[in-house]
């Protein structure tokens, strides 16, 4: 099993007839029709858009750039928590 190390609490995803509760990595790749092993590469690729990018439009541009379809959802899913969770750091 894939493990992803998030620093906060883990929302619950209604995807139509599936409920994803924390990071279920198997129903969420299910769910989106992504291959298992894709799902660590999403998460690098939402990361690195965050370390190497200068402003939120380019990260979101080089997600773009460099995901489809089901794969870019979730990648600016993983992106959207990144952003959440270093503004939480800030307020801190």
């Amino acid at each position: 099993m894939l493990a992803v190390k998030v620093c906060m609490k883990m929302p619950e995803y209604d995807l139509g007839t599936l409920n994803v509760r924390g990071h279920d990595t198997e129903k969420i790749t299910q769910a989106l029709e992504i291959p298992d092993e894709r799902f660590d590469d999403l998460v690098d690729l939402a990361r690195h858009a965050w370390e190497q990018e200068d402003t939120i439009s380019e990260s979101i541009e080089y997600l773009v750039q460099n995901a489809k379809g089901s794969e870019l959802v979730l990648a600016l899913v993983f992106f959207g928590r990144i952003w959440e969770d270093n503004q939480d750091e800030d307020k801190e």
